[in-house]
C-alpha cells in the first residue's frame, strides 16, 4: 500500500512540476503530459450557430478555433487560441473568411446518384446484366412506337435474363408533368403487349414517379429478393404491373450486378461521398434503396475510410418484405445504434408513403381525371400502414423518407396518436422524444396540421426544389387555394415545428450546382423558372442556416456531437469562398466551400484556395455551374 501511495504522489509531483514549467515555458512540458491542439484556424469570422432559437440570432461569433484530434477544443479571440498552440499544431490563417458548421443534409441520395453516374460512364461493364435506353416522344403513340422499336431491335437477340431499363423522356424538370408519366398512368401500353415484345427479358419502364414492369421482371425480382413486388395502392400492383416501383429502379442494379462486386461498389460510394464533401455536406441521412449499399458502407467503415458521416434509416423491414408489421414487432429500438462516429441509424425509414407529382396522397380537391392519378401507399388497411403502426408500437423512431402531400401525413400522425391511446407508457413527452419526421413538403403541411405537428414534436424536412416540382400542378388543383401548402416554412417555424433542410439531389459527376443553389428560392420564393410561389412563406438566410446546421443535429439524433462549433463537439466545419451571411441574395447560389473538415481531418481543399494556405488541393474537385435551369 505504501509503495502504491508513493507512486501516486510521485505522479502528482511530476504533474505539478510540469504545470509550473508550463507557466514559464510551455515548450518544456513533456509531450506525455500535454496534448496540444492539432489544428488552429484564426483571423476569421467563425459562426458557431449555437443559438437554437427561431430568431435571427446566429449565436456566438469568434475569431479563432482550436481543434484537438477529432473534436473542437476551444473557441475565442486570436490571441486566446493561438496561445494554445504547440510545436506541431497546424495553423491556418483564414484571412477574414467565414466558417460555418458542416452542413447536415436531411435527405439526399448520394450513393444512388453516384452509381447512376458510374453506370453512365461504364455502360459496357453492365452489358451482361442490363441495357439502358431512353425513349423519346411527345405523344403516347410516339412513346409506344419508340418502346416497340427499342425492344424489337435491341432485345430480340439479347441473352435471357438481361434487363432492359427504359427511361421515358419526360422533359419536365422533375415536376411529373411530362408525357412519359402520363403514358404509364394512362396504361398506354398494356402488360400483354409488353410481355409479347420482351417474353424472356425483364423490362423496367421508368418515368418517375410512374413505373411499369413485365412478367419476366416480376419473376426476376422474386428470384433476387425472395418476394414478388408488393407495391401499388393496397397490397398489390394493378393488373398492368404498375405501381410505386421507385425502390427497384434504384436498387436492382446494385443488388444484381454489384452483389459480387462489393469493393468496386464501395469505391463508387466513396467517390460520391468525397464529391458531396466538396459541396459542403459533412453528415447526411437517407434510406438505402439497394441492399448491397450496406455492405459497401460497412466495407468502408472497416477500413476507416468514410469521408463524411452517414446516419441511415433502417428500411429493410419494408423493402421486399410481404409482412413489414411482423418484422418490426420483432426488431426493437434501433434509433442511434451504430458502431462508429461515421455510420449510425436514425431509426426506421419508410421509403415513400406516396410518390412525386402527380402520384402523391392529398386531400386537395381537383377534377376526377386529376385525382385518379394520386397514390396513397400508407392508407388504412395497407401492409405499409400496418408496418408503420407496428414500428411505432415497438418504440421505433419512424421517419417518412418521402411524403409529398398532406393526406399520407395525416395517416401517419393518426397512427402516432392511436399508439398513445393503446400504450399507457406512450406519454406526450415520450412521443416528442422520438422525433418522428417526414420529408419533402411538396404540398404539406396544411395550416391545420401545424399545431398537431408542434404538439407531437414532429420534424419536417424541406428543400427549395419543391417550388419547381409543385408549382405546375397548381393550375390543376387551384393556385389561390393550395399555393401556401408548398414548403410553408415560415408557417412551420412560427408554429413551433423544427424544419430541416434537404438538398435531395447531391453532386453527380464532377460538375454540379452549389449546395446553396436551392436555398435561394426559399429566401426569394421565386423558383428556377422565375415563378413566385407563396411569397409570404419566405424566410431569412439565418433561419435557413439553422435548418442546415443546429436544427438537423436533432433530426440525426446527434445534437451533442454535431450542428454547432462548440468545444467538445466533433470538428466538422467549412471555410466558405464568400460570406453567406452578407453577400447579396443573388450571390448565395455562388457560395461554396473552399475547405471541408470532418472530425478534424481535412477532407477537401478547393484548388483555388490551396495556394492561399500553402497546401495542395485535396479531394475531388467540382466545377460548379449555377446558370439558370430554365430559359
Amino acid at each position: 500500500m505504501r509503495s502504491s501511495t508513493k507512486f501516486i504522489w510521485g505522479v502528482v509531483g511530476v504533474m505539478l512540476f510540469a504545470l509550473s514549467a508550463l507557466s514559464q515555458d510551455r515548450l518544456t512540458v513533456p509531450a506525455i503530459l500535454v496534448s496540444y491542439p492539432t489544428m488552429i484556424i484564426y483571423n476569421g469570422k467563425i459562426m458557431t450557430m449555437d443559438d437554437e432559437s427561431t430568431t435571427l440570432r446566429v449565436g456566438t461569433v469568434v475569431q479563432a478555433m482550436a481543434v484537438r484530434g477529432k473534436e473542437i477544443f476551444a473557441i475565442g479571440t486570436n490571441d486566446e487560441i493561438l496561445a494554445l498552440a504547440g510545436p506541431s499544431t497546424e495553423r491556418i490563417d483564414l484571412k477574414d473568411r467565414t466558417v460555418i458548421p458542416g452542413i447536415i443534409d436531411s435527405h439526399t441520395h448520394i450513393h444512388n446518384g453516384e452509381v447512376n453516374y458510374w453506370i453512365s460512364q461504364h455502360p459496357e461493364i453492365l452489358e451482361k446484366y442490363s441495357r439502358q435506353f431512353t425513349i423519346p416522344g411527345k405523344t403516347n403513340q410516339e412513346i409506344y412506337k419508340g418502346i416497340e422499336i427499342v425492344l424489337k431491335e435491341n432485345m430480340a437477340t439479347a441473352p435471357p435474363g438481361q434487363w432492359a431499363f427504359l427511361q421515358l423522356n419526360t422533359n419536365d424538370g422533375g415536376s411529373g408533368m411530362g408525357q412519359g408519366v402520363k403514358f404509364v398512368q394512362d396504361h398506354a401500353m398494356k402488360l400483354a403487349d409488353l410481355n409479347k415484345l420482351a417474353p424472356k427479358n425483364p423490362v423496367f419502364m421508368a418515368a418517375h414517379p410512374a413505373y411499369m414492369i413485365n412478367d419476366a421482371a416480376r419473376k426476376a425480382i422474386r428470384d433476387l429478393y425472395g418476394f414478388e413486388p408488393l407495391v401499388g395502392v393496397g397490397e398489390e400492383m394493378d393488373e398492368n404491373q404498375q405501381g410505386g416501383l421507385v425502390l427497384y429502379g434504384r436498387g436492382l442494379i446494385v443488388d444484381g450486378y454489384f452483389k459480387d462486386h462489393i469493393p468496386e461498389l464501395s469505391q463508387i460510394v466513396h467517390d460520391g461521398l468525397l464529391k458531396n464533401a466538396a459541396a459542403g455536406i459533412t453528415t447526411f441521412t437517407s434510406h438505402m434503396m439497394g441492399l448491397r449499399f450496406m455492405d459497401a458502407y460497412r466495407y468502408l467503415e472497416a477500413k476507416n475510410d468514410l469521408p463524411i458521416r452517414f446516419a441511415y434509416t433502417h428500411y429493410y423491414g419494408f423493402q421486399d418484405n410481404p409482412d413489414p408489421a411482423n418484422f418490426y414487432r420483432r426488431l426493437g429500438d434501433m434509433a442511434g445504434f451504430g458502431s462508429s462516429d461515421y455510420l449510425w441509424t436514425t431509426g426506421v425509414g419508410v421509403g415513400n408513403i406516396d410518390d412525386g407529382p402527380p402520384m402523391f396522397c392529398s386531400s386537395m380537391e381537383a377534377p376526377q381525371e386529376v385525382k385518379k392519378r394520386e397514390y396513397c401507399k400508407n392508407a388504412p388497411g395497407t401492409s405499409q400502414g400496418a408496418g408503420i403502426y407496428a414500428a411505432i408500437l415497438s418504440r421505433e423512431r419512424v421517419s417518412l423518407g418521402h411524403a409529398y402531400a398532406d393526406k399520407g401525413v395525416d395517416y401517419f400522425m393518426d397512427a402516432i396518436e392511436q399508439s398513445m391511446k393503446e400504450q399507457p407508457g406512450f406519454t406526450l413527452d415520450y412521443i416528442r422524444s422520438r422525433r418522428f419526421s417526414s420529408d419533402h413538403c411538396g404540398f404539406y403541411p396544411r395550416p391545420d396540421q401545424i399545431p398537431r405537428m408542434a404538439k407531437l414534436g414532429y420534424y419536417v424536412s424541406c428543400g427549395g426544389n419543391v417550388l419547381d416540382r409543385s408549382y405546375p400542378w397548381l393550375k390543376l388543383y387551384g393556385l389561390q387555394k393550395y399555393e401556401e401548402w408548398i414548403a410553408p416554412i415560415k408557417n412551420l417555424v412560427e408554429g413551433g415545428v423544427r424544419v430541416v433542410y434537404e438538398n435531395e439531389a447531391g453532386i453527380q459527376g464532377t460538375k454540379g450546382r452549389t449546395y446553396f443553389n436551392d436555398v435561394v428560392p426559399l429566401i426569394t420564393r421565386k423558383n428556377h423558372a422565375g415563378q413566385m410561389v407563396a411569397p409570404n412563406q419566405a424566410v431569412d438566410r439565418i433561419i435557413l442556416m439553422k435548418m442546415m446546421t443546429v436544427w438537423p443535429s436533432y433530426y440525426m439524433l446527434k445534437e451533442d456531437k454535431i450542428g454547432t462549433l462548440t468545444p467538445g463537439k466533433w470538428a466538422d466545419f467549412l471555410v466558405l469562398n464568400k460570406d453567406y451571411f452578407t453577400v447579396p441574395v443573388e450571390e448565395i447560389a455562388n457560395t461554396y466551400p473552399y475547405m471541408t473538415v470532418v472530425g478534424g481531418k481535412i477532407t477537401f481543399v478547393h484548388k483555388d484556395y490551396a495556394p492561399e494556405i500553402g497546401k495542395q488541393p485535396v479531394g475531388i474537385q467540382i466545377e460548379f455551374d449555377n446558370s439558370p435551369r430554365y430559359e
